[in-house]
């Protein structure tokens, strides 16, 4: 967004085309989704009565939604009356979770008010139970969830791997390590060392099945646990990917208290998550702090000063940040 909303409202006529913009794009792609429209277009141009035909929708209807993505440079309509697969489509099609979440995310949003009155997250008061609870009971749905998780990894990787030089490790523990995407890019990063993906047990065990096939996967461990009662021991570099942004500090510090206890005397520890500003300014991290509102209960983004006070009372210390501006920093601490 180029624009803060308090620019957007200087001109009351921007503002509203811009919430009818962003309110028609939800609509158009979540039906795009929800339908696999796109899945029926190949690799030629298809007529758009075929592509109709095809997704079971009437033509005029279907032309419509068609018009108002080729109008945003999503997709081309030659003057064949053609759809046409871009690059762009072919992304969407490939990361379809982004907006299926929206599913499950956004009615829970529209009860943020209440999130604001009672202290608990609007998501627990809608569905009657915690988010991580929610998942685990709807495994079809945690596997979107996970999906998006990865495609958020892979942003936070270009970022990191491009600006962050992680200093000499043997033995790197993932904590919350999920399926492991961050590990095996670490570990294409640095050959030399060896990894431990720490997750609990159901998700260790997905792990464990994605990694089957990797010409890594002699050199990874899959560990599944809970980090709120231990971590595996002996590695010196920790990482942890938005994972303290789940939890209240209290929990935060729970964690980083077993790390504290397992890791190498001159380890490290990386946490990658956003750094809201000291004073509140333009940011695209308060955007994902009122979402951790809606989602958990204890959820939220942290200022430096803030993880600060988490390291000081599990005994340890900052030592470096890369700050990242447009996503999540990497913020390092070793043992006090």
């Amino acid at each position: 967004m180029t624009k803060t909303l308090g620019g957007l409202m200087d001109d009351f006529g921007e503002f509203h085309a811009w919430l009818v913009h962003v309110q028609t794009s939800l609509w158009v792609l979540h039906a795009v989704s929800r339908s696999e429209v796109l899945g029926h277009l190949g690799d030629d141009p298809m007529p758009m009565a075929v592509l109709a035909e095809k997704a079971g929708m009437k033509t005029d209807m279907l032309r419509r939604v068609m018009n108002f993505l080729a109008s945003q440079e999503v997709i081309e309509i030659g003057d064949d009356d053609c759809v046409r697969h871009t690059a762009r489509s072919r992304a969407f099609q490939d990361r379809h979770e982004i907006v299926r979440w929206l599913n499950v995310n956004f009615p829970p949003g529209l009860k943020l008010q209440d999130a604001m009155k009672t202290g608990v997250a609007s998501f627990e008061s809608h569905y009657g139970e915690p988010l991580f609870d929610y998942l685990s009971e709807r495994p079809a749905i945690a596997g979107e969830f996970g999906k998006l998780m990865s495609s958020i990894t892979s942003a936070i990787e270009a970022f990191i791997f491009s600006h962050h030089a992680f200093r000499p490790f043997t033995r790197a523990v993932d904590i919350g390590g999920g399926h492991g995407r961050l590990m095996t890019r670490l570990l294409t990063e640095y050959p030399s060392a060896t990894g431990v993906i720490f997750d609990l047990p159901g998700t260790a065990a997905q792990a464990e099945k994605t990694l089957a096939a990797s010409p890594l996967k002699d050199r990874i461990e899959i560990v599944g646990g809970d980090f709120f009662k231990a971590a595996p021991k002996g590695g010196d570099l920790y990482l942890m990917k938005q994972i303290l942004h789940d939890w209240g500090d209290e929990e935060c510090v729970t964690i980083l208290n077993n790390i504290r206890v397992a890791i190498a005397d001159k380890g490290r520890l990386a946490v990658i998550d956003f750094l809201l500003p000291e004073k509140p300014a333009p940011h695209p991290g308060y955007a994902l702090d009122i979402n951790m509102l809606c989602l958990l209960t204890s959820g939220r983004e942290r200022r430096l000063s803030e993880f600060e006070e988490l390291f000081s009372a599990a005994g340890f210390s900052l030592d470096r940040v890369t700050e990242n501006p447009h996503g999540q920093s990497v913020i390092e601490a070793v043992p006090a």
